[in-house]
């Protein structure tokens, strides 16, 4: 009786312990498709200033994550919009402002601003040769989630018009978004742009695909 009872509990202890590794395991078992490959051939009207901008993603001063955040708009909208903002003006506004904070890491510094239990930050990818700039990201509401998203930028010289005296035509640039790539929650996957290459990857070791390219994103620029 002794050695059954033994035995029935050894068996239960198994039982457990095989139901408790393969919950906690990684997704090994189910594997992603290899990356999507795409090539993207268009001529943006980019203004040839674009390099010497005064706001930037990637140095001081840096574009207010604030701005970003209204560009990029909800969650809870569908599809991709195109918007235009003079930065120039938006980065010393009323309407945009926030304390604005910068953590250092390995690459491309991280800026976001902080409210409560809200945050949004982004980190600069990089620029194609033709001026597109990729910035990847990553927004928290009451903790429910860090949603990472990838935006594509150029800046241009936009026609506008000025009121005084008189009522004139007038040449501004603009930061005007072009393009958004959900990456899903807590994405921990890897993100690089080289050579007009940008490549999206969903992390190794387990299954977690990407909203759109579940495993991955390889886009040419052209």
């Amino acid at each position: 009786m002794f050695h059954t009872v033994c035995s029935l509990l050894c068996s239960v202890l198994t039982l457990c312990l095989f139901l408790s590794n393969a919950n906690c395991a990684p997704q090994q078992g189910h594997e992603l498709p290899p990356p999507v490959t795409k090539e993207i051939a268009h001529e943006w009207p980019i203004s040839p200033d674009w390099q010497k901008s005064t706001y930037t993603f990637h140095k001081e001063e840096f574009i207010n994550p604030k701005i970003v955040e209204a560009m990029q708009g909800p969650f809870a909208d569908s599809g991709s919009q195109i918007v235009s903002i003079n930065v120039h003006n938006a980065n010393i506004s009323n309407q945009f402002f926030s304390q604005v904070h910068v953590r250092t890491t390995n690459t491309m510094p991280y800026v976001y601003y902080k409210e409560q239990d809200n945050e949004f930050g982004y980190t600069f990818v990089g620029a194609t040769s033709s001026g597109i700039n990729v910035v990847h990201t990553l927004s928290t509401h009451n903790g429910s989630g860090i949603f990472h998203t990838l935006l594509f930028f150029i800046f241009t010289d936009s026609d506008s018009m000025t009121f005084g005296l008189e009522v004139a035509p007038k040449v501004q640039p603009t930061l005007t978004l072009i393009g958004s790539l959900p990456l899903g929650d807590r994405f921990a996957g890897t993100i690089s742009l080289e050579n007009d290459v940008l490549t999206v990857l969903p992390p190794k070791g387990f299954a977690q695909p990407l909203p759109l390219y579940s495993g991955g994103l390889i886009l040419r620029f052209k």
